[in-house]
This record gives C-alpha cells, structure tokens and sequence, in this order.
C-alpha cells in the first residue's frame, strides 16, 4: 500500500513537472514575435569632412571705462546704433541688487498693463493657453535637439506669458486696482532708476553693430584685412595662439554683416570649389547648419586652407570664436532602413560560353496586407546601423516607398509568404 502511493506521487509529480514546462514553452511562444518590423523613411545622409578653423569678423573693443562692475543694457547678440547706452558701471556691487529690482519691476508693470488692457475676455485668454503651449513645445525642441543658444529667451519667455495667464484668469473684482497698483510700481521704478543714475555711468556705442559681451583677445589678431594674406602656415600658427583678452574690457561692438570663417581642411577638400555655398554644420557654443559661400582655397601638403563666408546668423554666433565643424559636401538622398532589413539573394547565370557567374540581389521585403513581398533595391549608402536605398526601378508600382512596413527578421520568408 506504501509503495503504491509512492509510486503516485512520483507520477503526479512529474505530470505537473511536465504541464509547467509546457506552459512555459506556450508563453515563451506566445510572447515570442517571429515577425519583427518596421517603417522606412526617407532620410538625407550629409557627406563631407571635418574641419577646424576661426571665425573672423570686424570688431571694436569697448574698452575699460573705471567702472568695478559691469551690468550689459544690451542683450548678446543685439543691435546697437551709435550713441546708444550699451552698459551701465558701479562702484559698488550693492548696485547690481538695485538693477535686478529694477528689472523686476520693469516685468511686473508690463504684466499689471497687459491685465489692464485685456481684462478677463474669453478670446485673450484662449490666446493666451495656445502661447503658453507654443511656449513650452519650443522649450521642448530646444533641449532635445540640444541647442541650448536660446534656452534663456525661451525660459523668459514662457515665464511671462504664464504670468499674463495669471492675471488674466485672476478675480475680475481686482480690475479696478489695478491702475492703482501700476502707478505705485511705476513710482518706485523711478525711484529706484534715480538712485542708480546717481551711482552709476553709462558706456555708449562709439559705432552702431552687433553687440557682444564677449572679449576673447582675438579682436585685434584677426581681422578680414588679412584674410587674402593667409596661408595654412599662418592659420596653423593663429590656431595655436591663446590670447588673452583686453583688461577692464565691457564689451565689444561686430561693425560689419559680413563675417568669415578660416579653416584647416584634409588635403581631400580639394574637391570643394570656389565660389559655392556649402553648408556648414556646428555643434559647439551654436547648434545648427549654416550656409556659407567659399570665397578662397590655398593648398599646402597634406592641408587646405578654406575660407568661407556668410552675411546671416551673425547674432548667433557672437560668442564663438575657434571651432570644429563639418563641411557637407555633398548629400545623399534616399530611403532609410535597419540593416536587418536588407537581404541578399544570390542568382546564378549561365554565360554565352558555358562559364557561369553569380550576381547579387539586394532586397527588402514588405509587408502588403497580410503577405511578404520583396523588392529590389539598390545600395546608396552604408552605416554602422541602417542603409540608404532606392528602388532599382523606381517606375515599378510594386516599388519601396517610403512609409512602407519592412520585415526585420522571420524565418524563410519569400514572395507571398503569410506573415498575418
């Protein structure tokens, strides 16, 4: 009786042993996808070289006025006409308290006015709800495409909308003190705008430019005057320089549209030419393409000397000075997909003399409602982790468009297989 029901544990055991691994086995399939896929797209691949070089621009120094303390009335990049107020200097840095009050005040007094005027109407704030929004989406872009250049403007930006949105979804009651409270904000900002007169002088613009507050030392080393002169010696020598900048220095003012940049190419920029627009692509203090026009190439040796200028993004790039770039020569249009989804067929052919050869097929297959089929395409370019490609026919109704689900991976697929 005691082996007996022994010898049924035994069996119950090893029947649940046995309906567990099965269940496993059915899970593991049933999460197990052998049809992995995605979608392509049509993708520009740039191709060209790296580069290091200087920009150079036509720039006048704001010297050193006595001041301790330095407070720029100009934002970086802005435009200044001659004779205009571009930096206050202090004594004391108690006053730079009294500039930032001052400035907070000048912020409060536009909110308080925009409340003022626009009251609690439907329509205002409905704008308001869709700036805020296009506020925070352009946020958004900016960090994730890591360009960081008008993060400050944008942050000030949906800062004071959002405080408009404030005032104007605030208790309609407060309306009629509002102007009241307007005139109390404005009589101390000109309280506090007297006190700072008082203490403080006032640097003006000799010329009108493009105000930088960025003294690197540079300003005087290069300057357009001799850009004709230079030669892949002489920009090798500059590159190496360190400066030091002016002592004392507020500022400096860019007198002219037209700025340059001098660099140091392989000797295989030789393909480049002169008097054609290139583009450039920067990822340092400035984040983005520039166009620029090639002006002038000196080759010495194994460098080239490439001189390139442009008449826009002067604002942007106020602050940059030596910088590693990559000059797109060329692009390479077509359409984008993994390297899993590229399969090659090799076709055997019979020649005219007997011999035989074989040719490869390069394909990628579709899914088309519920069946795989595959369409040739020809090899543009080769990453590290997809190819650009194009159809070998591209007047085929059948043809790989861009949009189109591929397969990845599926064990022995082939023309009509049922993949769904």
């Amino acid at each position: 009786m005691k082996e007996s029901t022994l010898a049924t544990k035994v069996m119950i055991a090893i029947l649940c042993l046995g309906v567990g691994v099965y269940l496993a086995i059915y899970l593991f399939r049933g999460w197990e996808d052998p049809l992995l896929t995605t979608y392509a797209y049509t993708y520009a691949q740039d191709l060209g070289m790296e580069a290091t070089g200087i920009l150079i621009r036509r720039e006048t120094v704001l010297p050193d006025a006595g001041g301790s303390y330095v407070d720029h009335i100009l934002s970086e990049g802005e435009k200044a006409s001659a004779g205009q107020g571009v930096a206050l200097l202090y004594s004391d840095s108690s006053v730079l308290a009294t500039r930032q009050s001052i400035r907070a005040l000048e912020a409060e007094i536009e909110q308080l006015e925009y409340a003022l005027a626009f009251g609690t109407q439907t329509g205002s704030a409905s704008r308001l709800d869709a700036q805020v929004l296009s506020s925070i989406t352009a946020l958004r872009a900016l960090t994730a495409g890591g360009d960081l250049t008008a993060l400050e403007d944008c942050t000030l930006n949906l800062r004071t909308v959002v405080f408009k949105r404030d005032y104007t979804y605030g208790d309609t009651a407060a309306a009629s003190q509002l102007g009241l409270l307007i005139e109390d904000k404005q009589a101390q900002l000109r309280q506090l705008n007297a006190s700072l007169n008082q203490v403080s002088r006032t640097v003006y613009a000799p010329v009108s430019g493009v105000f930088s507050g960025s003294v690197d030392g540079w300003e005087a080393s290069v300057t357009p005057d001799g850009l004709d002169e230079l030669t892949v010696a002489g920009l090798s020598a500059l590159l190496s320089q360190k400066p030091v900048p002016q002592p004392g220095a507020v500022g400096k003012l860019i007198t002219d549209s037209t700025w340059y940049f001098a660099a140091l190419l392989p000797s295989a920029g030789t393909e480049l030419q002169s008097g054609r627009t290139y583009t450039l692509n920067f990822s340092g203090d400035y984040f983005g393409q520039i166009p620029m026009k090639l002006e002038r190439m000196a080759l010495d040796g194994d460098q080239t000397l490439a001189i390139f200028s442009c008449r826009s993004h002067l604002s942007d790039t106020t602050m940059m000075r030596v910088q590693t770039v990559d000059v797109v020569i060329r692009q390479i249009e077509g359409i984008r997909i993994p390297r899993k989804a590229l399969r090659v067929e090799t076709e055997t052919i019979t020649n005219d003399d007997g011999s035989t050869r074989e040719v490869n097929h390069y394909k990628v297959y579709t899914v088309i409602r519920s069946q795989a089929w595959g369409q040739e395409v020809e090899v543009l370019y080769t990453d590290n982790n997809f190819y650009l490609v194009r159809p070998v026919d591209e007047n085929a109704s059948d043809r790989l468009r861009a949009g189109d689900e591929v397969i990845l991976s599926s064990a022995d697929i082939y023309d009509g297989k049922v993949v769904r």
